[in-house]
């Protein structure tokens, strides 16, 4: 009996040291990201016909509605933009007051420099004919992963770049292969906030 129980702490204290290293590993990487935004230029107003600035996503984007895409909309003055980059990360994952993990929602690329708005539940077929393209999402998918946190007010970050060129991979990237990528050719960022409970 006393083995069993020495087995059983030893594995809660393992997955403790586990949930530990995940969520220092997890607000490094978010400090990271943060702190090289401030080496960019913030120059685009990022907006949503969905919901309002630092609002509350509408079910119907969530997983308990229709799981689709909100709308966005985006003003920049990048007049030699070529492309637009979109990210969509929750950094709350699976609660905001210890995260683990960065789960990334939506990964769009390649957005050509006329394309200044998607609309809701953005198809892959539209996205297509806007001449964008989509990359890996956190799941591994090639589509918008709805909000549907399991604990507590999540923030989702809505990320819009404009870059100098267009990016080019050999396989379609997830979002750090992309941020990677875009490093040296981001002319100006915006970003909107949406909360979901």
């Amino acid at each position: 009996m006393r083995i069993i129980t020495r087995i059983l702490f030893g594995l809660i204290v393992l997955f403790g040291l586990f949930m530990i290293v995940m969520h220092f590993r997890a607000k490094s990487q978010h400090e990271d990201e943060e702190a090289y935004l401030t080496t960019l230029r913030k120059s685009i107003t990022v907006s949503s016909g969905s919901f309002p600035p630092n609002g509350d996503m509408p079910v119907n984007c969530s997983c308990r509605g229709s799981s689709v895409s909100p709308a966005l909309a985006w003003e920049s003055n990048q007049a030699d933009a070529e492309t637009y980059v979109v990210l969509v990360t929750d950094y709350d994952v699976p609660t905001p007051t210890f995260p683990i993990f960065n789960l990334s929602h939506w990964v769009l690329y390649n957005l050509p420099a006329s394309v200044r708005s998607l609309p809701e539940a953005l198809t892959t077929e539209q996205l297509q004919l806007l001449g964008g393209k989509i990359g890996k999402s956190s799941t591994g998918n090639l589509k918008f992963i709805a909000p549907c946190p399991p604990a507590g007010r999540h923030a989702y970050v809505f990320r819009v770049y404009a870059l100098d060129e267009a990016l080019s991979f050999t396989d379609v990237p997830n979002k750090q292969q992309v941020i990677d990528a875009m490093k040296g050719h981001i002319l100006g960022y915006g970003e909107l906030t949406g909360y979901f409970e």
